[in-house]
């Protein structure tokens, strides 16, 4: 709100003084307008609050506009859908909107999360989510039409549809975060080599800790004998 107020307050103070400026007239006017628009436009740009994903700003992290402009576009079309799902009437297909929308929004989630990923959603949404919204459209079309024996036959090729549409979000969530699971063994690989360079290696720490743990059953056995 304060942004369109400054936006505002600036586009009136150059077009008065544009119109000042150029003596009144028409060719006032017409500066006064062009400065008017360039002052909201302007000043509604530079005091726009910068996006956030978790508690990090978009600029600050690698490809996160990227990631922002498709997190967008998802949330987007999950509205579009969620429109035409106010407007189905038979519950089993609505069930499977609703579940195509659950599936959907978790692999948003973990993109905001996660805004590497960001490449996963973008596709997602540009062949999936435009085709299912396309898909429900057509069905609330027919559903609305009246027609009994073709509301029968598009309610099922709908309901085919959408299942597979939401075991596919449910792929492309798993694609994305096998990615990070590659990477994390990546991270613990370089880990162990690192650690191994040292003299270290999983197996000595574990023999320590097993070596600890029975010195510290065998003191514990003494002690309790000494009570006796």
């Amino acid at each position: 709100m304060l942004s369109v107020i400054a936006s505002f307050v600036a586009g009136l103070v150059l077009a008065l003084l544009g119109f000042w400026i150029c003596g009144g007239g028409i060719p006032g006017i017409v500066v006064a307008l062009i400065l008017a628009v360039a002052g909201y436009v302007g000043v509604g740009f530079l005091t726009q609050p910068e996006r956030k994903l978790g508690q990090v700003l978009a600029s600050a992290i690698p490809n996160g506009q990227k990631a922002v402009e498709a997190i967008d576009a998802a949330n987007a079309n999950l509205s579009a859908i969620g429109k035409l799902r106010s407007q189905v009437r038979d519950q089993f297909v609505g069930k499977e909107v609703d579940d195509f929308a659950v599936a959907t929004r978790a692999l948003v989630q973990f993109v905001e999360s996660n805004p590497q990923s960001y490449d996963t959603l973008r596709h997602y949404v540009n062949v999936y989510g435009v085709q299912t919204e396309k898909l429900l459209r057509g069905y609330v079309e027919v559903e609305q039409s009246g027609a009994t024996d073709q509301i029968s036959k598009a309610r099922a090729e709908t309901i085919e549809a959408l299942q597979v549409l939401e075991q596919t979000a449910a792929g492309e969530l798993s694609r994305a975060v096998e990615a990070k699971t590659l990477a994390l063994s990546a991270d613990s690989d370089a880990i162990v080599r690192l650690a191994s360079m040292d003299g270290y290696t999983a197996t000595a720490t574990q023999g320590a800790q097993h070596e600890h743990t029975s010195d510290g059953n065998v003191q514990g056995s003494n002690v309790q004998g000494g009570n006796r």
